[in-house]
């Protein structure tokens, strides 16, 4: 019997089920920076050619974009001439491919920076975002509860499945509201999807920013916003000049933010569809295991299903072709609702327990971890 998650952070994100009934071990992830491990599975070709260099970064406590900007500093040369499949978890020991243009392999070995090791491969064509089958994984959980129910959970898996959801990573970790931003800019109200990206404060944000947004909320003065707000805080702060120029203009503020981050946003809403979708087929105990759930756009053929939950949501199909913003305009697809993946479980003592599994692009480790966990989505 699937179990309903008591935690807000997943009904707020539509992670609702869990499909195993088992007890959950609780625990902690990422007591030590080497406790999660990633690797990056790479395409078997990346293209002909010798404009670029390729090389696998190992980096250990690093942020990936960080640690490509560091590597430009220490060559200088811009960041732009490094390109990757995707960016890797920070607290976290992780490898990955990297090619940089035009560069030669004697300068890329003279880069020394703390937590980060270059294994030079030789010479190929770009990499583009996506070019990986996916990642492998090794994750030791300490201070473990019921650790006998590990291996019952992990059958159950074996059985049913793993629930392909979007993991809270997808929506963001200190403000997990992105798809609330994307939700306004389907519907159309623009007014309120600046208002969700600069206001609606989060308690895990820093104290200085929740006052910002606090404060931006309860006055819609942006002139003394823009004096507030943190100065990390600069996509909000560049919405805010454009509001103080242009108080009407919700549009063109939003294009302040990056092309790529504007599609980030209604991506988010789609896959928290995605996320109801999924819960509702488990809550129903359909089978997940060859399902495919609609990434609705608005070219979905609706069933019975999709239907009842954008009534819900106040959202019509049609509303996924934005006449506001043409370029976010989603058609729609289909995603996998199972993850097919062996899992390998060892005790190291009655605390300790270590996961190795991997996964295709697009599925998230946190999403087979709480269905050993079940804990509070913030430890995850």
């Amino acid at each position: 019997m699937p179990v309903k998650s008591p935690y807000k952070l997943d009904e707020f994100l539509g992670l609702e089920y869990f499909i195993t009934d088992t007890k959950g071990i609780k625990g902690k992830l990422r007591v030590f920076v080497e406790d999660f491990y990633v690797e990056e599975i790479p395409l078997d070709s990346y293209g002909e050619g010798e404009d670029y260099l390729h090389f696998i970064l190992e980096k250990r406590n690093w942020d990936t974009l960080q640690a490509i900007k560091a590597m430009a500093r220490a060559l200088r040369i811009s960041h732009k001439r490094f390109c990757f499949a995707g960016t890797k978890d920070k607290r976290a020991v992780t490898k990955q491919r990297v090619a940089v243009y035009k560069l030669r392999e004697k300068q890329l070995q003279k880069v020394a920076i703390k937590g980060i090791k270059i294994h030079v491969l030789g010479r190929g064509g770009r990499i583009y975002l996506g070019d990986a089958k996916g990642n492998k994984f090794r994750i030791i959980i300490r201070e473990i509860e019921n650790a006998k129910e590990i291996f019952k959970t992990r059958e159950q898996l074996r059985v049913k499945g793993i629930p392909n959801y979007f993991g809270y990573q997808r929506f963001g970790t200190t403000r997990p509201n992105t798809h609330l931003v994307g939700r306004e800019i389907i519907k159309g109200d623009l007014e309120e999807a600046v208002l969700s990206y600069l206001a609606k404060p989060f308690e895990t944000e820093s104290r200085e920013a929740y006052n910002a947004r606090k404060f931006l909320e309860s006055t819609r003065d942006y002139k003394k916003a823009l004096e507030i707000f943190p100065e990390n805080l600069r996509y909000e702060k560049a919405m805010l000049n454009h509001l103080v120029k242009n108080p009407r203009d919700y549009a063109g503020a939003l294009r302040k933010l990056p092309l790529k981050l504007r599609r980030m946003l209604v991506h988010a809403y789609q896959s928290y569809l995605f996320n109801r979708l999924l819960s509702k087929t488990i809550e129903m105990q359909e089978k997940i295991k060859g399902r495919k759930i609609p990434l609705i756009g608005y070219r979905t053929k609706l069933g019975e299903i999709e239907k009842e939950i954008l009534e819900k949501e106040g959202i019509e199909k049609e509303n996924f072709k934005i006449k506001s913003m043409p370029e976010l305009s989603l058609e729609g697809s289909e995603r996998d609702a199972c993850i097919d993946s062996e899992i390998k479980v060892e005790l190291l003592n009655s605390n300790a327990c270590v996961f190795e599994f991997a996964l295709p692009k697009g599925s998230y480790a946190t999403v087979v971890l709480r269905e050993f966990m079940k804990a509070e989505p913030l430890n995850y």
